[in-house]
C-alpha cells in the first residue's frame, strides 16, 4: 500500500504487448497496472495520472517519435525523475546504453527473458525505498524550514519571519524612543568566494551575525539574518550606533587581509510610527537607501530620503530598457584613435561602448553604472569584444590594412568567464590575427586578483594578443607587479598626471620616473585624456610619444573611424614601438663612459646652482676644476665666505635679484641677463641665463 493507503500503482511502457502482458501477470497481485504501448502514449498517462504512480517500468527500444530515452529526457526536463523511479527494460545488455538510461535518470535495469521472483522484488523494493527516501527528505526540509523561520544557526539571528515579527511587536510598544530599521549587505559578495576561500565568506557571514548581536546587547534592539548577505537590525536612532558597527566590520577586513571593496554596506530607514508601516515595510525602505551606495566607496553609510525611490525606479526602468537593448543589438562601439604624438599619425583605437537608443547615442556613464551594480558588465565587455572583431575583420575584407583595437577586460570578467578561451573563439570565429586584438586590463584588477590577471595575461599571450596595464596610477601600483605580469604597455590618464598649467613642475615629477621606469622595463606608455594644446606641447617635451584624448579625435563610429584611416598618410601601420625619451638618452650617455672628464667640463663648466634666500645668493655647486686658473675661481666656490650675490657691483643688484624673479615666474624659458661682477678689484661683465 502506498502512504496514503491506497494500493501502489505501475506503469508498463513497452511496443511489445506479450512483453506488457508478462509484467503484468508477475505483478497484478501487488500493483495495480497501466501500460502504454509506445513512448508518446507513456508520456500522455505520465502526465495525466502522474500523482498515482508509484514506479515506471520502461522499455528502452521502441519505435516512434519516443523511444525509452526520449521518455528519460522530457520526464528529466520536467523534474519527473525526482518523485518517480524508473526502472529500465532491454534484451540488449549494451553498457552504453545502460549508463545513458542511468544518466537520464533511471534508478535500476531489467533484462529480458524475466525472472518471476527477482522483478517483483525489484519493483516492490525500489517504491518502498524511494518512498522512505522521499518521506525523509521531506522530513528534513520541513525541520529546516521550522529553524529557518525561528533562529539561523550558523549567525545566531533571527531568521526572516521571525525577525519580522520580533520587530512588530517591538514597534507596538508605546514607550520606545526613536528607532531605525537598518538593512545591511557585503559589497560584491557574488565575487567573494572567488577571490577567497568558501569558508572565508562563510566566517565573513558569521562575523557579521555577532557584530549585531553584541551590538543589540550593548544598545538594545532586533538583528536578523535575511539569507544571502543581507542583515537587518531594527536600533536607537543614533549614528554612533551605526558607524560603530561600519568600523568593526572594517577591521576584520583589515585583519583577515581581505580587500576593502567587500565592505558592508548600511541603509538606514528613520522610522515614523505615526506612519504605521510593517517591519517588511521598513526593511524595504531601508533597502532602498542601502541600493544607493552599492559601488560607491566613498562612502558606506546612507540615511533614506524620499527622492530615493524615484531614484530607485528610475534605475530599474533604465534596468528593463538595458535588457532590452541587448536582446535588440542596441550595443555598439566607438573607436577613439590612439595617435603618435611626434607625427600626428593613427597607431591603433580603443573600442569604446556606446548605446543607440531611442536614436541617441548613449555614453557609459548612462548605462555602464547600472549594468555593473546588476551583473550585466560582462554581458556588455563580451559584445563590445565580439563589435571590435568584427570591424578588424570588414577592414580586412575591404583589402584595407586592419590597425590595432584595444577593448577592456574588467575585473568581473576574469572571475566569470574563461577571457582567453572567449578571445581565442571570436579571433577564430572572424579569421582575424590575434596580434590585432588588444586586451586593456585595469590597475585595481592586477592588484585585487593578481595571480588570475597573471594567469590571464600569459594565456593571451599564448594566443598571441597584446596586453595594456590600464589606470596606470591610481594608488595601487607597484613596479614589481609591472615586472612580474609581463606586460605589453603602460596607460596613464592625465587625471592621475594632474596636468595643471599653474604647476608643471608637479606634473613634471610625478611623469619623469614613470617613464625613466618604463623605459627600464622597455614598456612602451600612452597618455590617454589629452584635452588641450598645452597637455600635448607639455607631454611632448617630456618624451612622450603615444596619446589617445579628445584634444587629438573624439570617440566615432565605426563608419566615420573607417573614413578616417582610409586615408595611409594618416596611419602609421608599424604601431607602438619602445621609444626612449630624449632625456634619458643623455643621462644613459653621462652614466655610462661614452664620454670624458674633460668633455663633462667642457660642457658643465661653466653651470652654477645658486641657492637664494631673499636677496642673498649662495654658490651650491660648481665644477671648480674648470675654474681653477681664472679670476673668477673665488667668486664660484660653494665654500667661499662671501655671498655670491655681494660681489654684484651696486648699481646692478636689483637687475640681478630680478632675474631670480623672472626665473621663477616662467620656468620653461627661465630668465636671461647681463650683470657686473667685482672680483679682484676688478670689474667683470657676465652673461647670465638663469633656470
Amino acid at each position: 500500500m502506498s502512504p496514503d493507503g491506497r494500493r501502489k500503482c505501475v506503469l508498463i511502457i513497452d511496443d511489445t504487448a506479450l512483453n506488457r502482458a508478462q509484467l503484468r501477470d508477475i505483478l497484478i497481485d501487488e500493483v495495480d497496472v497501466l501500460e502504454a504501448g509506445n513512448g508518446d502514449q507513456g508520456m500522455e498517462i505520465i502526465r495525466e495520472k502522474f500523482q498515482q504512480i508509484d514506479i515506471i517500468l520502461l522499455d528502452l527500444i521502441m519505435p516512434g517519435k519516443l523511444d525509452g530515452f526520449g521518455v528519460l529526457t522530457e520526464m528529466k526536463k520536467e523534474h519527473m525523475t525526482d518523485y518517480v523511479p524508473v526502472i529500465m527494460i532491454s534484451t540488449n545488455d549494451d553498457p552504453k546504453n545502460i549508463e545513458k538510461a542511468f544518466d537520464l535518470g533511471a534508478l535500476d535495469f531489467i533484462s529480458r527473458p524475466y525472472a518471476e521472483r527477482i522483478v517483483r522484488r525489484r519493483v516492490l523494493t525500489t517504491i518502498s525505498l524511494f518512498q522512505k527516501q522521499t518521506a525523509l527528505a521531506n522530513k528534513i526540509d520541513r525541520q529546516y524550514k521550522a529553524d529557518e523561520e525561528f533562529r539561523d544557526a550558523r549567525t545566531g539571528l533571527l531568521y526572516k519571519t521571525n525577525f519580522f515579527n520580533q520587530v512588530d511587536t517591538q514597534l507596538k510598544n508605546p514607550n520606545l524612543g526613536p528607532l531605525w530599521m537598518v538593512a545591511i549587505d557585503i559589497d560584491h559578495f557574488k565575487l567573494f568566494n572567488s577571490y577567497y576561500k568558501w569558508e572565508s565568506g562563510d566566517d565573513y557571514i558569521k562575523r557579521i551575525g555577532q557584530t549585531l548581536l553584541q551590538s543589540v546587547q550593548r544598545h538594545g534592539g532586533v538583528a536578523g539574518y535575511l539569507g544571502g548577505d543581507d542583515f537587518a537590525i531594527l536600533c536607537p536612532a543614533r549614528m554612533d550606533i551605526v558607524q560603530g558597527l561600519s568600523d568593526n566590520l572594517n577591521r576584520y577586513l583589515a585583519e583577515k587581509s581581505f580587500e576593502p571593496s567587500f565592505r558592508a554596506n548600511f541603509g538606514v530607514y528613520p522610522i515614523d510610527i505615526s506612519k504605521k508601516y510593517s517591519a517588511k515595510e521598513l526593511y524595504d525602505l531601508a533597502a532602498i537607501a542601502l541600493e544607493t551606495i552599492k559601488g560607491d566607496y566613498t562612502e558606506n553609510v546612507t540615511v533614506y530620503d524620499p527622492a530615493m525611490i524615484q531614484k530607485e525606479q528610475d534605475e530599474y526602468k533604465r534596468l528593463l530598457n538595458i535588457q532590452d537593448g541587448i536582446r535588440k543589438g542596441e550595443f555598439t562601439i566607438y573607436l577613439q584613435p590612439k595617435i603618435n604624438m611626434v607625427t600626428g599619425k593613427i597607431i591603433g583605437a580603443e573600442a569604446l561602448a556606446r548605446w543607440l537608443h531611442e536614436g541617441n547615442v548613449l555614453s557609459p556613464n548612462l548605462f555602464v553604472p547600472v549594468m555593473e551594480k546588476n551583473g550585466l558588465i560582462s554581458t556588455l565587455d563580451k559584445i563590445v569584444w565580439d563589435r571590435a572583431a568584427r570591424f578588424i575583420r570588414k577592414q580586412m575584407d575591404k583589402k584595407v590594412d586592419p590597425i590595432p583595437i584595444s577593448v577592456n577586460v574588467s575585473e568581473a570578467d576574469i572571475y566569470t568567464m574563461d577571457v582567453p578561451d572567449f578571445f581565442s573563439e571570436i579571433i577564430r570565429a572572424y579569421d582575424i590575427p590575434a596580434k590585432m586584438l588588444e586586451a586593456e586590463l585595469s590597475e585595481s584588477t592586477f592588484a585585487k586578483a593578481p595571480e588570475k590577471a597573471a594567469d590571464t595575461v600569459s594565456r593571451l599571450h599564448d594566443i598571441g594578443m597584446s596586453v595594456s596595464y590600464d589606470d596606470f596610477g591610481t594608488g595601487l601600483s607597484s613596479i614589481n607587479t609591472l615586472e612580474s605580469m609581463d606586460i605589453d604597455m603602460l596607460k596613464i590618464d592625465t587625471a592621475f598626471l594632474r596636468l595643471a598649467a599653474d604647476a608643471p613642475e608637479r606634473s613634471r615629477n610625478i611623469l619623469e620616473p614613470i617613464l625613466g621606469m618604463a623605459q627600464q622595463l622597455l614598456l612602451p606608455v600612452i597618455i590617454e585624456g589629452v584635452e588641450t594644446k598645452e597637455q600635448a606641447e607639455f607631454l611632448t617635451k617630456m618624451g612622450c610619444e603615444y596619446a589617445q584624448g579628445y584634444y587629438y579625435y573624439m570617440p566615432m563610429s565605426t563608419e566615420k573611424f573607417t573614413r578616417l584611416i582610409s586615408d595611409s598618410k594618416k596611419v602609421d601601420f608599424d604601431g607602438i614601438q619602445v621609444g626612449v625619451p630624449q632625456a634619458y638618452k643623455i643621462r644613459r650617455i653621462l652614466d655610462a663612459n661614452y664620454i670624458s672628464d674633460d668633455m663633462i667640463a667642457n660642457i658643465f663648466g661653466s653651470v652654477l646652482i645658486l641657492n637664494r634666500n631673499g636677496d642673498t645668493v649662495k654658490v651650491g655647486w660648481s665644477l671648480l676644476d674648470h675654474y681653477r686658473n681664472s679670476d673668477l675661481a673665488d667668486l664660484v666656490d660653494p665654500v667661499s665666505e662671501i655671498p655670491f650675490s655681494d660681489r654684484v657691483k651696486e648699481s646692478d643688484k636689483e637687475t640681478f635679484i630680478g632675474l631670480f624673479d623672472k626665473a621663477l615666474g616662467n620656468k620653461d624659458e627661465g630668465a636671461r641677463g647681463t650683470v657686473i661682477f667685482e672680483v679682484g678689484g676688478k670689474e667683470h661683465l657676465i652673461r647670465m641665463n638663469i633656470y
